[in-house]
């Protein structure tokens, strides 16, 4: 017996050297790192990366190593432009206004927990037109079952069985085949406008579910079958340029039009381990994967999401130790992992 102590008392210190020794190593070793904040100048026609330096100011550094004051983001900076009268008036040889700067600002961001975390399926469903006009909390809540979408009230927590029955009847209209796999929506009245959620069945094939006037509606996307989507992100801009954001299996983007149509474009993103920041305007879309090896940005044109441009940007190489550790950024388990 005794024994069997020594050896479980010997591999409990190893552990503890295998855990505890790196962390210790890496804490005191660890050296800060910030990327600069990088977009596509529309005005530049390449990426234009803030410098923060000390003593340095506030300035804009392309890739070439050009410098430049803030001029050289007019639709990200446009009101403070505007403020002292230097936002220009024609961009590209069109005529633009700081409302219509504003009313095209897009920004949208994933990480990697997201797409990993677990989450019970339950959805809240909205009301997309309100009686007056703004959105408020919602009352009832879609429920994924193996064999059906049901809607409950939340209040009683009982079904809505005539509802329910309206949504199956939709769904068997358009062959949805149960269960369904994916669910993106912000059921959250800050916003300017619901679109209720995008839905993938058992098959692969893309579906919106939208409450209107307390009824259910389903719109099914024919464009999206065959992509083997894995990932969905519902966008309610206010420009309405887009319904969603969809990744296939390839890790390639796609970005839905709300008239159904799907442009794919030349941006590959691993949602379960990049972090995504899309940051759009009336001109480009710049597009930032990353990692921690590194960034990767696409300059896409808006009006179409041709690819413009590309930039790399690596990271300095990790001279941590290895070692166990027991938590992750890209997802909320507690659980052992070498590294």
């Amino acid at each position: 017996m005794k024994k069997y102590g020594t050896l479980f008392l010997f591999a409990s210190l190893a552990f503890l050297v295998v855990w505890v020794l790196p962390w210790l190593y890496n804490l005191i070793t660890l050296e800060s790192y910030a990327t600069p904040f990088t977009l596509y100048s529309c005005t530049l026609h390449d990426f234009a990366s803030l410098d923060r330096s000390e003593g340095k100011g506030f300035r804009f550094i392309d890739t070439k190593g050009n410098v430049y004051g803030d001029e050289v983001q007019p639709m990200f900076y446009a009101s403070i432009l505007a403020s002292r009268g230097a936002l220009p008036d024609t961009i590209e040889g069109r005529k633009i206004t700081l409302e219509e700067i504003e009313h095209n600002a897009v920004i949208a961001s994933s990480d990697p927990k997201d797409f990993n975390r677990a989450v019970p399926p339950v959805y809240l469903l909205m009301e997309s037109v309100p009686e007056r006009l703004e959105l408020k909390d919602p009352e009832d809540a879609l429920i994924s079952r193996k064999g059906s979408i049901d809607i409950v009230e939340m209040a009683t927590n009982t079904l809505r069985e005539q509802k329910t029955a309206l949504l199956a009847q939709q769904l068997q209209e358009v062959d949805f085949t149960y269960p369904a796999r994916l669910f993106a929506g912000k059921p959250s009245h800050r916003k300017e406008y619901d679109e209720g959620y995008l839905v993938t069945d058992a098959e692969d094939k893309l579906y919106q579910l939208k409450q209107v006037n307390d009824t259910v509606q389903v719109r099914y996307f024919p464009q999206a079958d065959g992509l083997g989507l894995k990932f969905l992100m519902i966008t309610e801009f206010e420009n309405r340029a887009t319904l969603g954001y969809l990744v296939d299996r390839e890790n390639r983007l796609h970005m839905l039009r709300p008239d159904g149509t799907v442009v794919s474009t030349e941006v590959t993103f691993v949602p379960e381990k990049e972090d995504l920041l899309v940051v759009g305007d009336l001109f480009y879309y710049t597009v930032k994967t990353s990692t921690g090896e590194g960034e990767r940005f696409w300059a896409l044109r808006s009006s179409d999401f041709a690819l413009v441009d590309t930039l790399s940007r690596p990271y300095p190489k990790d001279t941590s130790l290895p070692g166990i550790h027991f938590t992750s950024s890209n997802d909320g388990w507690v659980k052992p992992r070498f590294n």
